[in-house]
């Protein structure tokens, strides 16, 4: 049983997101790659993450706004599958997760130079995120205190810090995992928590997964 008190306690924030137009348009794959590759990390990061919080009780059939534009409306399946594949985590930044993107379908679009158009009223719209990190003033000095404030915080303080901490700190670590090593040296469970995969678990059953890891420890 683990009744250590934490020198430093886990702050728990959350992360708002407010969706916006930017007027950038694609009707055809030439025209949606010329959007992305002026696309900055707001754009990028809302066709990429808001899927997450979206289908926080279901998972999505495809992880990000591309897949799901090629799959569906342009029709170009095995692209749309090899864009769904990609790895966003694997990547610690949105730019270089950019540059991936644009290798893809310039490839595909090198071997395929006859591709759909669609009407404006399938187009894909570019938009931005607008965010904003509150502090939501619940702190954990305790594994106990962990558990009992994070299963009652809502999915976007859970996405702020096992999502998004990957892109923030720069690897693929996230908030949870680092304090659980670093106040309790709990070495095994801080890398059973980080190793856990992101794309088998919906946001609610990452929450309880994660719970019940540490709930071994108490």
């Amino acid at each position: 049983m683990n009744n250590k008190t934490a020198q430093y306690p886990f702050k728990f924030f959350v992360k708002l997101s407010l969706p916006e137009l930017t007027g950038i348009y694609a009707l055809n794959l030439a025209e949606l790659l010329k959007g992305i590759k002026i696309s900055d990390d707001a754009i990028l990061y809302y066709h990429t993450h808001h899927f997450l919080l979206q289908f926080h009780s279901t998972a999505p059939a495809a992880p990000n706004d591309f897949a799901y534009w090629i799959t569906s409306i342009l029709g170009e399946n095995f692209l749309g599958e090899e864009i769904a594949g990609i790895d966003l985590f694997s990547f610690n930044s949105m730019e270089k997760f950019k540059l991936k993107l644009i290798a893809i379908i310039e490839n595909f679009i090198s071997k395929n130079k006859k591709t759909r158009q669609v009407e404006m009223s399938s187009r894909f719209n570019f938009m931005k995120s607008i965010t904003y990190i509150m502090d939501t003033k619940k702190y954990a000095y305790s594994l106990e205190d962990f558990i009992n404030i994070l299963q009652n915080m809502s999915v976007y303080s859970l996405y702020y810090h096992f999502f998004e901490s990957s892109f923030r700190l720069k690897e693929r670590k996230n908030d949870f995992s680092m304090w659980i090593d670093s106040e309790f040296k709990l070495t095994k469970l801080a890398s059973d928590i980080n190793n856990l995969d992101l794309y088998t678990h919906t946001m609610n059953e990452l929450k309880v997964v994660i719970i019940n890891l540490v709930k071994q420890y108490l």
